[in-house]
């Protein structure tokens, strides 16, 4: 990969917002019903219900997606612009 398709870093923190923005709705849509529906077999994994393996596996995946994102955005962040907003 060469250095001219790399994005910019305002390019890649306006990407990493937009990620931001995406994530919630990409959790929404996991969490959906009719998704759910498809792991509620009569299926035991470990003496575990597949659906609640699945709920607590999409639950973990979201909270580690959040976590490097929040760690992305704030090296993504300009250095005139403080990272925490309570600063």
């Amino acid at each position: 990969m060469d250095r001219e398709s790399l994005p910019t870093p305002p390019e890649r923190s306006q990407r990493m917002r937009e990620a931001a923005v995406l994530l919630p709705l990409v959790g929404l849509f996991l969490l959906l019903p009719p998704l759910i529906g498809l792991f509620a077999a009569p299926l035991d994994i470990g003496g575990v219900p597949l659906v609640v393996l699945y709920l607590f596996a999409v639950w973990l995946g979201l909270v580690i997606a959040a976590m490097r994102l929040g760690r992305a955005l704030e090296l993504a962040a300009p250095p005139d612009e403080p990272a925490d907003p309570s600063a």
